[in-house]
């Protein structure tokens, strides 16, 4: 059985293995990493791609929320403004936001890792694709407090709409 990450393309872009390893080394036998266990430092040059994604849950599990907490510079160049302190649900993503939407609330809801590699044409003649790796946190243990996001963005003018992704389980995001 080959290795979930190079389904994911995590193998032929380094980037985001190096998160994932990241996060599953701070995790130790827990089932998720904390926001308190990621540091900066040890993964400083990803920082410019990374958002930190808060979930507001209040007890009605229908009212979840998403806040981004952090967006890296790229993150907000790529926006064209400041993202912190922003609801992703107020955000629109283009034809595939209620899957990303989705996407989000699932890795909230279920605490597993997800991969998105998507393409849509923003303009004419203009196509954005996102390769995006999202991985849960949790400060407590018993739900899913933070996500974060490893995104990178290219710009074409000929890329091919599309929209694949892979659920990552909790085995395949152990060290």
């Amino acid at each position: 059985m080959s290795d979930i990450r190079d389904q994911a393309g995590l193998a032929a872009d380094p980037r985001f293995g190096r998160l994932l390893a990241h996060v599953t080394s701070k995790r130790g036998t827990r089932r998720w990493a904390s926001r308190g266990d990621i540091d900066p430092g040890d993964i400083a040059a990803l920082l410019p791609n990374i958002w930190i994604i808060e979930i507001e849950q209040p007890l009605d599990p229908t009212a979840r929320r998403l806040r981004v907490r952090l967006a890296g510079t790229q993150v907000e160049r790529i926006y064209g403004r400041s993202l912190n302190g922003l609801y992703l649900e107020e955000m629109d993503w283009g034809i595939y936001s209620s899957r990303i939407f989705h996407a989000l609330g699932r890795m909230a809801d279920d605490g597993v890792g997800h991969f998105l590699d998507a393409a849509a044409m923003i303009q004419p003649r203009l196509s954005r694709r996102v390769r995006r790796l999202g991985l849960p946190l949790s400060d407590d243990q018993l739900r899913v407090s933070h996500l974060v996001l490893l995104a990178y963005y290219e710009f074409n003018a000929s890329a091919p709409e599309h929209f694949h992704e892979l659920w990552l389980d909790e085995a395949v995001m152990r060290p």
